[in-house]
């Protein structure tokens, strides 16, 4: 399942997770995550212009290892005050490659913003500067929306054991049939599957009930939170990249572990079960 991971770089560039006690890794240890993770075969990135240094620390690491380049996904500037094209040309340069694999909208919103000059954008952008166009997304709604343009060939949404199949899974067939790749993010709700759940800050206290069921069935089978949490991303078919963010070598490491160990359908099936309610928590944005 290795080849399904994409490795995010937000940590790269930005102070970011729940559980991030350790903030902005330095240069030198970004460097040594990508030149492991590249080692280890995971060959596809996920940044963002908005990422802070994250777009020139990779540009660092491709300059010190021009033949071993990652194909890199990044989103245009939130900044709406800079054109599409300003943006991509500044991402590329920063990243010191040639071409985006793909670039994305950063949110639904930038994407009907830019709808009328999509086909201006795939006409003279395709081939030369990107292989592919995506959106990324919150809603199923925002999916649905998206199922039927044909100039979007990639999707990115959350996905997890909460944010779960019995959310997701009919939309995400409906786009993988129309021929939509789908990435998805989030698969550790941004480090609240490792968090206890007696500490949640109130207003996710609502999460605790579903957070201790995840934990009891972990615990009956003698899996790490995080391996159930991984392979249950990995193992849906409809499915083709997982994205995972790590700050250390050890994170790494236990990510690629987890990848590579299956686990039985029948304790996957059981977290397919959980259905949470209130659906606005489980966007980190709001929190």
């Amino acid at each position: 399942m290795k080849e399904k991971l994409i490795l995010g770089t937000v940590q790269f560039g930005l102070d970011y997770g729940i559980n991030n006690t350790h903030g902005l890794p330095d240069e030198s240890t970004v460097s040594t995550l990508l030149k492991e993770a590249y080692g280890h075969g995971i060959t596809e990135l996920d940044t963002a212009a908005a990422y802070g240094v994250a777009e020139h620390r990779i540009g660092l690491y491709h300059e010190a290892n021009p033949k071993d380049a990652f194909l890199v996904n990044t989103k245009f500037s939130k900044d709406v005050a800079v054109d599409w094209f300003t943006s991509l040309k500044a991402s590329i340069e920063a990243m010191k490659i040639e071409t985006v694999h793909t670039i994305m909208f950063h949110s639904f919103e930038a994407y009907q913003q830019n709808k009328a000059i999509l086909s201006e954008i795939y006409a003279q952008g395709y081939s030369r500067y990107f292989k592919k166009i995506g959106v990324s997304v919150y809603t199923n709604q925002e999916l649905e929306a998206l199922q039927s343009d044909d100039l979007i060939s990639v999707v990115q949404l959350p996905f997890n054991m909460l944010d779960n199949a019995n959310l997701r899974a009919t939309i995400l067939v409906a786009l993988k049939d129309s021929g939509k790749e789908i990435h998805t993010r989030s698969c550790f709700l941004q480090g609240l599957f490792f968090k206890d759940s007696n500490a949640l800050p109130a207003k996710l206290a609502p999460l605790r009930i579903y957070l201790n069921e995840i934990k009891s069935i972990a615990d009956d089978n003698k899996i790490d939170i995080g391996h159930l949490a991984l392979q249950y991303c990995l193992t849906k078919p409809y499915i083709d990249k997982v994205l995972i963010g790590v700050d250390s070598l050890d994170q790494l490491a236990l990510n690629l572990k987890w990848s590579s160990v299956t686990i039985d359908t029948e304790i996957l099936m059981a977290i397919d079960k959980i259905k949470v309610v209130d659906t606005e928590l489980l966007n980190p944005s709001k929190w």
